[in-house]
């Protein structure tokens, strides 16, 4: 007999399992029998969350949102720029760590948005998000002396796409270097750089 868990809990179990197989399988070729089948849970009780793959996908770009509003909270602390950016990079590691399907999904969300306007609409939401905390964070170091005058939209980029640098990591599986010191050696260059000597 399945152990009974609050819905919120049996939501994310399901977009978690979603996850897998759309990392495995692609959206086009993934089925709902395969998420059945992941999270051995009958289709009824999937259904009951999600009304079709298209909804569990979305979903799961919305988790995605929910994961990461921690990003947020952290550009509320009363913290130099410099450092909450090293503490995203650190969470944002934890995170891959935890589950590396939340950024092996990206290039499916990628092609997706492509062929759907909504899907379009709710990854441009997710990474906007992200960027424009980044982009804050850049700004408030120049107005605080921290931070030479740049285009903070520039560095917010290169921050983000260092950190989506970390995807090579299923894939060359490094030996003489860890994760966390991929992270602080990119930070640490982005952020030398932008830094007024003193």
């Amino acid at each position: 007999m399945t152990e009974r868990r609050p819905s919120s809990e049996r939501r994310i179990e399901i977009l978690e399992a979603a996850l897998t197989i759309f990392v495995k399988k692609g959206y086009s070729d993934a089925r709902m029998d395969d998420i059945v089948q992941e999270i051995g849970l009958s289709k009824g009780a999937i259904y009951h969350h999600f009304q079709s793959k298209r909804d569990l996908f979305i979903a799961l770009i919305e988790h995605w949102m929910d994961q990461f509003s921690a990003i947020e909270r952290s550009a509320m602390r009363a913290k130099p720029s410099a450092e909450i950016i090293r503490e995203i990079a650190h969470f944002t590691a934890k995170v891959f760590k935890r589950n590396p399907n939340w950024f092996l999904v990206e290039p499916e969300i990628w092609a997706f948005a492509n062929r759907d306007e909504e899907i379009n609409e709710l990854a441009s939401q997710l990474y906007s998000r992200v960027l424009s905390e980044f982009e804050a964070l850049v700004k408030r170091g120049m107005e605080y002396g921290e931070f030479k005058q740049v285009n903070e939209r520039m560095i917010a980029m290169s921050i983000m796409t260092s950190l989506h640098g970390m995807i090579w990591f299923v894939l060359f599986k490094p030996s003489d270097f860890s994760l966390e010191e991929y992270v602080d050696l990119n930070m640490e260059l982005i952020l030398d750089g932008i830094a007024i000597q003193k």
